[in-house]
């Protein structure tokens, strides 16, 4: 009786029509949330100020539709919280003097007398951008975390982030353009960003390998959340989006993301193996190790071929490492408050030591160095100590979870990702990345509502709302005149029309934006005009900081050095040679290029001459701009004074390649050779070509057979006959896969010369296949023709 009663009561709640779901401001918020994160990683990653405030305006309006809670801290906390805040205001602008003497702020006030803002920060318009970005990834944080208070909020949260990150890889393959400099080359969005590397749009690959690296481990707490719930509609397109997620990471050829990702699946696993403990948590474990190490292995060919490489990409292991050692300098100088927010590319410069062919460096390769060096080590420590606590009071609460512990795990694991990535990389200060581990880890750690003492106050919509207006007046109005942004406008300005931006208003710039090299290079070139040599200290001190705060650039020194050349001979030598001294690669063509303009000036050939003695590492360049008599003396005096250098650069050795035909000799050489084996080994064709010019051709070979061994036939017997082959050879001379059967069947029955005719004939035609080329140079040089062996090794391939 009892059933049927149960049947009928299924039956007629069945029948009944099903309510339609209310659209609550809540579920409005939570549409905002997904378009936000959807623009803003397509959006170049958020990194440009429109797109920032069109951001800010869409999280004004979802915090008007839902504030986020914020529930009130202890007494203590709250103290320690406003001290936090404190801090960090007094170590940007209280007085300099308070701080104590930086080696930064001492040589550039004291040996160039520049003036600097009373504050400790030395831009402190930087401070306040960076402040302001903050306070709305505070808001952010506390906003997600009020959408994330509701448990079916949760899932819809994750996956609309999941989710994100596939459409973003989605686009990043329908617009991947590589050797092109601009993001979404063709469409209205276009953005120019030199350097891109082709995929992704985030202007940096490894901050679009860090997004994805975030998604992919989210992804994977998706996809076990889904299978928990026997959803696998739902599961098995997690795996499809995972899979063009990954494999979307595995095209950035990021060796950070990738490590970041192996590091965060890694955490995501040991947290669910810790909740779980049983075969069924490992099984799941192996599978996932075996689905994403077939993904490495079918599409992550190019990003492991890096780790092998120490020069490979943007920034070579050797260069990372460099910049590293130079910015723990620049920490040391201020260990405890840094140096300012935002500050870094301003004052590396003064502590930079590594050598950078006209590279600038931007930041220190590595958020944790960042933080250090701009932040200082106080606050740093205390914002891990505090993120550390919260982290494990939430931790402790998640394993007590049940139905939403993958979610929560794989929100953690995705945090940590980004943490552990900006140990080697920058992608914690891109909006992009840090609104994604910020939103990620807000799901993991959600509100708790039900306390009465949480207050969800809609004012908190005017924190972005204000900040977006702010950047606004500059955006369109130019205003206030010490934004970054304007600066960035003038620079511009002055770039695309030197001379057109009043000299006034680029000493204004300069008053808010003292560190600027470009600002302190602008104004000397118009107090050159202005000024000549009858007053030079002005540009000249100009001229002094632009240099310092650039010291790698050879272009600064080079356009210094054109605009002293109006004035006098004397002046304009002196920055030529900085432009020389600066040109790494290139300055053999900038000593030309030197030697040439100056030429005019009727004393510029002893100056010239001098300076090349007294640096002897550019005597051969400067040779190869003199005549055949001057140029013989000066190659003279470089086989005197540095000859026998244990440091001869690869420049100088080209420069010594060029000129030894025609001003050097068998013997110097030969006793020179001894002295630099190892150069033989790579630039072994160079060796033999001056030993073939000087007719030493059986040394010459004896160099290139150990680099060039003789090539064997193919191991198959070709299954033609030898008749056939004859006769295709007469038809059609330049069949090269003929040629070879016919010289291989030709040596098999004993007819030696037939078969090295028609090797040696290929070997001489035009675009010979280098088996004919290194197959006939050994026949000849065992039939004693060592001259025609080396010449046929030689040619071009």
């Amino acid at each position: 009786m009892s059933g049927r009663r149960r049947r009928g009561a299924v039956s007629a709640a069945a029948t009944e029509p099903r309510q339609p779901v209310q659209f609550t401001r809540e579920m409005a918020a939570l549409g905002v949330f997904a378009i936000i994160v959807i623009a803003g990683p397509l959006l170049f990653g958020a990194v440009d100020r429109l797109p920032q405030v069109g951001l800010l305006v869409l999280l004004a309006i979802g915090i008007f539709l839902q504030p986020p809670a914020i529930v009130p801290l202890s007494r203590w906390g709250n103290r320690l919280a406003l001290a936090f805040i404190g801090l960090l205001l007094f170590k940007e602008f209280a007085p300099a003097g308070w701080f104590g003497e930086t080696f930064w702020r001492t040589t550039l006030t004291r040996q160039y007398s520049l003036e600097l803002p009373f504050t400790h920060h030395p831009e402190p318009s930087r401070a306040l951008d960076a402040l302001l970005a903050a306070a709305v990834g505070v808001v952010w944080f506390l906003w997600v975390r009020r959408l994330s208070a509701e448990r079916g909020h949760r899932a819809f949260l994750a996956w609309a982030l999941f989710a994100a990150a596939a459409i973003v890889a989605i686009v990043s393959f329908a617009t991947r353009h590589p050797g092109s400099d601009a993001i979404y080359e063709g469409t209205p969005l276009a953005r120019w960003t030199p350097g891109w590397s082709g995929f992704g749009p985030f202007p940096n690959r490894n901050h679009s390998a860090d997004f994805f690296a975030m998604a992919g481990v989210l992804g994977c707490g998706c996809m076990v959340w889904a299978a928990t719930r026997k959803n696998w509609l739902l599961f098995v397109g997690g795996i499809a989006c995972v899979g063009v997620i990954v494999v979307a990471l595995l095209t950035t050829e990021s060796r950070g993301g990738l490590i970041a990702f192996a590091a965060g699946v890694g955490i995501y696993l040991l947290l669910c193996v810790g909740k779980v403990r049983n075969g069924r948590a490992v099984g799941a474990a192996l599978g996932a190790a075996v689905f994403f190490g077939g993904l490495l292995f079918g599409f992550g060919g190019q990003v492991m071929a890096r780790f092998h490489s120490h020069a490979s990409g943007g920034v070579s292991n050797e260069t990372r490492v460099g910049v590293w050692h130079d910015a723990i300098g620049m920490w040391r100088d201020a260990p405890l408050l840094g140096h300012g927010l935002d500050s870094f590319a301003g004052v590396f410069p003064m502590y930079q030591k590594i050598q950078l062919e006209n590279q600038i460096v931007i930041h220190p390769e590595s958020s944790w160095l960042q933080w250090l060096t701009e932040v200082g080590l106080l606050p740093v420590l205390l914002a891990t100590a505090a993120v550390a606590l919260f982290l494990g009071k939430h931790l402790r609460e998640v394993f007590g979870r049940q139905r939403s512990f993958y979610l929560h795990a794989a929100g953690f694991a995705a945090f940590a990702v980004l943490l552990i990535h900006a140990i080697f990389d920058v992608p914690a200060h891109r909006w992009g990345t840090a609104g994604f581990a910020l939103a990620a880890l807000a799901m993991a750690c959600p509100m708790r509502t039900e306390s009465r003492r949480a207050q969800e106050p809609w004012q908190a919509a005017l924190v972005p709302l204000a900040v977006a207006g702010f950047w606004c007046l500059t955006l369109y109005w130019s205003i206030p005149a010490w934004s970054p942004l304007c600066l960035n406008r003038l620079i511009d300005m002055d770039a695309h029309a030197p001379g057109m931006v009043p000299g006034a208003e680029l000493e204004k710039a300069l008053h808010y934006f003292p560190l600027n090299a470009d600002l302190h290079q602008s104004v000397g070139l118009l107090q050159v005009r202005a000024l000549g040599k009858d007053n030079p200290v002005p540009w000249q001190r100009h001229f002094g900081i632009a240099a310092r705060l650039q010291p790698a650039s050879w272009e600064i020194s080079m356009a210094q050095a054109r605009a002293c050349q109006r004035i006098g001979s004397g002046l304009a030598v002196g920055y030529w040679q900085q432009a020389v001294e600066r040109g790494g690669i290139h300055r053999d063509e900038i000593l030309a290029t030197a030697v040439r303009e100056t030429a005019r000036f009727s004393n510029a050939q002893s100056i010239w001459g001098r300076y090349a003695e007294a640096h002897p590492e550019f005597l051969l360049a400067y040779a190869q701009t003199q005549p055949e008599q001057r140029a013989r003396y000066y190659f003279g005096r470089w086989w005197k004074l540095r000859a026998n250098a244990a440091d001869l650069s690869d420049v100088e050795l080209q420069s010594l390649y060029t000129l030894a035909p025609k001003l050097g000799n068998l013997e110097d050489f030969q006793e020179w050779a001894k002295n630099h084996a190892a150069s033989g080994l790579r630039d072994y064709r160079q060796w033999a070509a001056l030993l073939h010019g000087w007719g030493a051709d059986e040394q010459a070979w004896q160099i290139l057979s150990l680099k060039v061994p003789e090539p064997a036939f193919p191991a198959a017997v070709p299954n033609v006959s030898r008749e056939m082959l004859e006769k295709a050879w007469r038809i059609k001379q330049d069949n090269v896969v003929t040629a070879q059967q016919l010289a291989q069947l030709r040596l098999q029955a004993g007819d030696k010369d037939g078969s090295d005719e028609i090797i040696i004939e290929v070997a001489n035609s035009e675009k010979a296949p280098p088996w004919f080329i290194d197959k006939a140079a050994w026949l000849f040089a065992r039939g004693g023709r060592m001259d025609d062996a080396v010449e046929l090794l030689l040619r071009p391939r």
